[in-house]
């Protein structure tokens, strides 16, 4: 749309390529930003194009440098969607889309990995290739419940037959660098988005969403999943199912299924209700 950074060469054949094509986006236009990605990524995912592990690394490269402009673009969101619905409606599509974009991408690679179980240089790029489709299953999630909107039970499939994967390969718990020295997990990321709609009573505004967002990383920290349950009533999840966390009630479960120990969260929930009540006592207009 904009014809930023364009040049005959593909910008996204390589690292080197994706790098130097970045450095000529509008650095201060995080909307022209996106559009641009979005463009690439939708061209990459089309029939036409070859598929290559260079390919790949490539679009990571690309996820992890725009991060900075998808965060510019959600707090543009939170503080400027109210003002009208022509601007909510244009940050709101402009996260969406390059969401969507990515998840489309990344699931046509996917495929071609599936393809090749021999090749090395493919499955070498499974868990990281795993992990930032969970990643971008929950920032769809997130973008979604800005506009209170629930994830219909195909979008929890998805999630779920990705950690499903995962587990098959026994490299859910495997360290994964997303950004610079962002490291994280495939077990980790899935828990931050069976967390954040947990959390969601469908009545959170933008703001109450992003702060969540914004603690989930300490909050699922000390998370794991387990085969066998902590407790009776320990939360569970279904790799089969079609739905998020669930408490677990009388009687036996049949299926593939992992429990959640959420004690370590209800105890960091604890701790900021006390922080919130000093805070109230000391700075009561606060």
């Amino acid at each position: 749309m904009f014809g930023f950074g364009r040049s005959s060469k593909d910008p996204l054949s390589d690292v080197r390529s994706a790098t130097r094509w970045l450095s000529a986006l509008p650095e201060g236009d995080s909307l022209a930003v996106h559009t641009d990605v979005v463009g690439e990524l939708e061209r990459l995912a089309g029939p036409t194009t070859t598929r290559t592990p260079n390919r790949l690394r490539a679009i990571f490269h690309v996820d992890a440098q725009t991060g900075t402009q998808r965060r510019a673009l959600v707090a543009q969101y939170v503080e400027h969607a109210s003002r009208s619905s022509r601007i909510e409606n244009q940050l709101w599509t402009a996260l969406f889309r390059l969401t969507q974009s990515f998840l489309t991408t990344y699931q046509s690679f996917a495929a071609e990995i599936i393809e090749r179980p021999q090749s090395a240089r493919w499955q070498e790029l499974l868990p990281e290739l795993i992990c930032r489709q969970i990643v971008h299953l929950a920032l769809d999630a997130r973008v979604r419940l800005f506009r209170y909107e629930q994830w219909i039970p195909a979008k929890w499939a998805e999630l779920h037959a990705l950690m499903t994967l995962a587990c098959s390969q026994q490299f859910e718990r495997q360290i994964v660098t997303l950004a610079d020295s962002s490291t994280t997990t495939i077990e980790h990321e899935y828990l931050r988005a069976l967390v954040l709609q947990l959390m969601s009573a469908g009545s959170l505004t933008a703001r109450q969403v992003e702060f969540i967002w914004g603690e989930l990383d300490d909050w699922c920290a000390p998370l794991r999943l387990t085969l066998e349950p902590s407790a009776a009533n320990a939360f569970f999840v279904d790799l089969a199912g079609r739905e998020g966390l669930r408490r677990r009630r009388t009687g036996p479960l049949e299926s593939r299924v992992l429990f959640l120990d959420s004690r370590p969260l209800h105890a960091v929930m604890m701790q900021h209700v006390v922080t919130l009540e000093q805070k109230i006592k000391a700075e009561p207009l606060s």
